[in-house]
């Protein structure tokens, strides 16, 4: 016993005082916890239903719990865990405040206790009672989470639309308040001046400054080395990189940019009435711009292996947006490995979208976008059904830091479309150029912006720059899979969704374009802007929206393509003469001073558009061949049994191979082959081939009279369907996957 104790026998223990002081803050910390693991139970039993590629049914649910019900059971832990960590932060910072508050005022009916200056941060019991401490704590943890949550809304609003807006009520009118009325701003304003009063109250008072004063004049080294090095820590993180320094005498060759935007149409670029993409549209002022470009086939993976090989689908082998193994790993020598072997730093970085370089190798040395398999797909319904989880990971706390952080945790999210944040993007990009590019050595990097794609879901602002206020229809936020449009409201809201994630790609182009500069390689560097394919947006009846389902109109198949040389220094001008996605590897690499020898050139089924790019000639003459994809359900746009083979859904044709890769079905491949439709198009006229049960369908347009498509000639002009029919016949006979028997283009 010592001696104290025996002195004064009722003084408590040292531990017993201690015990006192932490057991409020810690039982506050652990019902704040428990509050966040109770958030996870209501999203847990209230989750919407697994679905994949937006097709939700019974025998696809059985399906993917059968195989990843394990996977989905260890995952929800991991979730369980994160919201349980949110929930002792936010309870251990809810605490320090209220001991703030404690420390530093007087409540009514109570004295405050003198302190001493020998012990100004002892741990006296706390003043308040335990009940007001916990209901405090918990209070304060819902405001927060509430107001975070509407922050959620009101910046990506698609990751909640299934939840509130989709199934009415109070639900859909608060958010509907948040996005499109006053909430937002009123939100903001009872959000900062609650923090304001919540911080500064307590500090205005004569005890706060006493307590600050105290703290200083006893931990004044501590205080100074954490600020010292919070200061460095955000001085590194915004810090621009300097730019790779040039050895004496040594002349860099050019580097190559390609900017990638998915489902861009030219006329947004080339004929930008709404002003939709500035940037875009002031790079292409000083750029070579090819107005009449079209890609092969209007789908993100055969589109972009097309672009990189130079070759036609036929003959590098991706046909299909889920080629197999054996399929992937037969693709020739692409660009990136072609300048690769030549000395240049090669990556690519993308969102959502650009998951396709992960499952082929192009030759990049890097890569950096999401991953992609059937157990993805899963993990990510898994993580977005917990609506109150998605406010902390998806960066409406802490911007894109709090993005990237929640990326990290759960690196699923990388490939969720209403996530993409093309500035963050473009910070990646830049970067990537900043750390990897040696100064002596050039790079190739292909940024890959994912947000114009489907379902259209930017962040604000830009989900509603375009879109009629007044609108309530189902294409407020983003396009619901599988929900077709019913009125001239519902095309206008699409297209006016399109629009809006079109400016949102913009401003990460600018971002890019703005910092390639600040880190000196603007000079030296080929940008080249280009898409993957169109987008068909309800523009001509029948022709629905999307791409790849046909290919009717000019709107899936046409993308633009500016090529900015600081090197050569084109002039500015349009080219209207057809030009192919195949001619961009022997172009690009005569740019670079790198040309195919004869060995490649006799491989490429491009040409070089270099007397294009110099002014020599508008036209080269050359004829497109293009071909549509996998018909992702079995009903659509050009699907009445006149117009197509018809064949199941996706989930039907489809696959998914042990290492959880997803590939079209071998019983479904020469069906899928067979019922491509295929089209040929010259600077003139356009072919389509239809194949159906009674018979291939033929279309015949004079794309410079009609470039609508709509008036077909097929009818009117026998001698040019003939003529026609026998150039696509010719152009086809290169490819051997086919055969033609009769009209019928058949598997071989």
């Amino acid at each position: 016993m010592s001696p104290d104790s025996a002195q004064n026998p009722q003084q408590p223990s040292r531990w017993l005082l201690l015990w006192r002081a932490v057991y409020p803050p810690v039982l506050g910390i652990v019902v704040v916890g428990l509050l966040y693991c109770a958030l996870f139970g209501v999203d847990f039993l209230l989750g919407a239903d697994l679905r994949l590629y937006g097709v939700g049914d019974a025998a696809t649910e059985q399906r993917v719990m059968s195989r990843y019900g394990r996977t989905l059971l260890v995952h929800q832990g991991r979730v369980l865990a994160c919201y349980a960590a949110i929930g002792v932060g936010l309870g251990l910072l809810i605490q320090l405040c209220i001991t703030l508050w404690e420390r530093t005022s007087t409540w009514p009916g109570r004295k405050a206790r003198p302190r001493s200056l020998e012990t100004p941060l002892s741990l006296p019991p706390s003043p308040w009672p335990l009940g007001r401490r916990l209901l405090v704590s918990v209070l304060s943890a819902l405001t927060l989470h509430v107001f975070l949550l509407s922050r959620a809304i009101i910046l990506r609003p698609a990751l909640f639309a299934e939840t509130l807006y989709d199934r009415g009520g109070f639900g859909r009118t608060v958010m509907v308040w948040l996005t499109h009325g006053s909430g937002g701003l009123l939100l903001w304003m009872l959000g900062v001046g609650f923090l304001l009063f919540l911080l500064l109250a307590p500090l205005l008072s004569l005890r706060s400054r006493r307590f600050f004063g105290e703290l200083w004049l006893w931990h004044r080294p501590w205080l100074l080395a954490l600020a010292a090095v919070t200061t460095l820590g955000l001085v590194y993180w915004q810090w621009p990189a300097s730019p790779p320094k040039l050895a004496a005498g040594v002349r860099r060759p050019p580097s190559l940019l390609i900017i990638a935007v998915d489902s861009l149409r030219a006329d947004r670029l080339f004929e930008d009435r709404r002003g939709v993409a500035p940037a875009m549209t002031e790079l292409a002022a000083r750029s070579v711009r090819l107005t009449q470009a079209h890609v092969s086939v209007p789908r993100t993976f055969p589109s972009f292996v097309t672009l990189l090989t130079g070759r036609y689908p036929y003959h590098h082998g991706i046909r299909t947006m889920f080629p197999t193994h054996k399929e992937r790993a037969a693709v020739p020598i692409a660009l990136p490995q072609l300048l690769k072997d030549r000395g240049y730093q090669t990556a690519v970085v993308s969102d959502f979208c650009g998951e396709i370089f992960s499952r082929i190798d192009l030759g990049f040395d890097r890569v950096e976008v999401p991953s992609f398999d059937a157990r993805a797909l899963v993990l990510q319904r898994g993580v977005t059904v917990h609506r109150n989880l998605l406010p902390y990971l998806s960066g409406a706390g802490f911007g894109s830091l709090g993005l990237a952080l929640g990326q990290r945790v759960f690196p699923e999210l990388e490939g969720v479309s209403e996530l993409a944040d093309p500035k963050l993007l473009a910070a990646r990009a830049l970067r990537t150029i900043a750390q990897h590019s040696r100064g002596d050595v050039p790079f190739f990097l292909t940024v890959f912006f994912s947000t114009a794609h489907f379902p259209y879901a930017a962040p604000a602002p830009y989900y509603r720059r375009f879109i009629d206020p007044s609108y309530r229809g189902p294409f407020l936020y983003h396009k619901p899979p599988l929900t077709d449009v019913s009125s001239p409201a519902d095309v206008a809201a699409v297209q006016a969704l399109y629009d809006g994630s079109v400016a949102a790609a913009d401003a990460g182009v600018k971002a890019l374009l703005d910092g390639l500069t600040a880190l000196g390689r603007a000079e030296d560097t080929i940008v080249v802007l280009l898409s993957d394919h169109g987008e068909n947006l309800y523009d001509e009846p029948g022709r629905g929206m999307g791409h790849g389902d046909h290919l009717e109109g000019n709107q899936s198949l046409r993308v633009p393509v500016l090529i900015h040389d600081p090197v050569h220094r084109f002039p500015p001008h349009a080219v209207t003469g057809l030009t192919r996605d195949i001619d961009l590897v022997p172009t690009l690499l005569a740019l670079l001073g790198q040309p195919a020898d004869a060995a490649l050139r006799s491989q490429l089924d491009g040409v070089d558009l270099g007397p294009l790019l110099r002014g020599d000639k508008d036209s080269l003459g050359l004829t497109s061949v293009a071909e549509t994809e996998l018909w992702f359900t079995p009903t659509g746009p050009g699907f009445a049994t006149d117009q197509r083979l018809p064949y199941p859904d996706v989930t039907s044709t489809t696959d998914i191979s042990p290492d959880d890769d997803i590939a079209v079905r071998e019983r479904y491949r020469d069906l899928v082959t067979v019922a491509k439709h295929r089209a040929l198009r010259t600077d003139r006229y356009k072919i389509i081939y239809r194949p159906t049960r009674n018979g291939p369908r033929y279309s015949v347009f004079d794309v410079v009279q009609d470039p609508r498509e709509i008036h077909d000639l097929v009818t009117e002009q026998p001698a040019l369907l003939a003529q026609l029919q026998a150039a696509l016949f010719a152009a086809l006979a290169s490819d051997p996957t086919v055969e033609i028997t009769g009209d019928f283009i058949l598997p071989r």
